[in-house]
């Protein structure tokens, strides 16, 4: 039981990683083995100068490489490896982090085909917690990061608004309040059900 954390925050310690750490220590308890990708900590570069290689059997009738050199691919494997991933996306202005949609648009050149996608990725049970400021741009956010794992059979999802709580999303102080910590406890508490439905 291997439960992968990934926090696609622009800094290295605020509300989505305390939020991530909160769910996985949560299922730690219940024996999975956890881990965290911070997206602080690895290069995510979006697709960029190149020549469609992920498109290039269809072009040019012969499968080539992504020329991008980062660690996309490396935190791909690890969400093959998982049989739980658990997301964290910010909001900025109103719309999802840039780190998390350039991990998803260069998606197509590590996993070739939407099937492959479904078996690799959208077969685990995924827990997406999605954290802004003010209502209306966490809900565009909110949309479009679920909407990415739609087809997922497996998937929980939650916003969070800082200001809904009484608290600033820059202070990073989320957790302090005890009905957010209830919300992320029903993320866990998903995730443990549908893992034993699994078995």
């Amino acid at each position: 039981m291997k439960a992968l954390g990934i926090v696609f925050s622009a800094r290295k310690k605020g509300n989505c990683l305390n939020s991530v750490e909160y769910v996985l220590g949560k299922l730690k308890e219940q024996g999975f083995k956890t881990e965290i990708v911070n997206a602080y900590d690895c290069e995510i570069k979006s697709c960029r100068h190149c020549n469609y290689e992920c498109f290039a059997k269809e072009l040019r009738g012969k499968a080539e490489e992504c020329p991008i050199q980062d660690d996309v691919p490396k935190i791909y494997k690890k969400m093959q490896e998982a049989d739980v991933i658990v997301f964290a996306v910010p909001t900025y202005g109103g719309k999802a982090a840039s780190l998390y949609c350039a991990f998803t648009e260069r998606g197509q050149g590590i996993i070739r085909s939407y099937e492959e996608f479904k078996s690799t990725v959208l077969s685990k049970i995924i827990a997406i917690i999605v954290i802004g400021n003010i209502r209306a741009g966490g809900d565009l956010a909110y949309h479009m990061v679920i909407l990415d794992h739609h087809d997922c059979e497996n998937f929980s999802s939650v916003l969070l608004q800082s200001k809904e709580y009484g608290k600033g999303s820059i202070c990073g102080n989320l957790l302090e309040d005890e009905k957010v910590r209830d919300r992320l406890e029903d993320q866990a508490k998903f995730i443990i059900k549908k893992w034993k439905s699994k078995r």
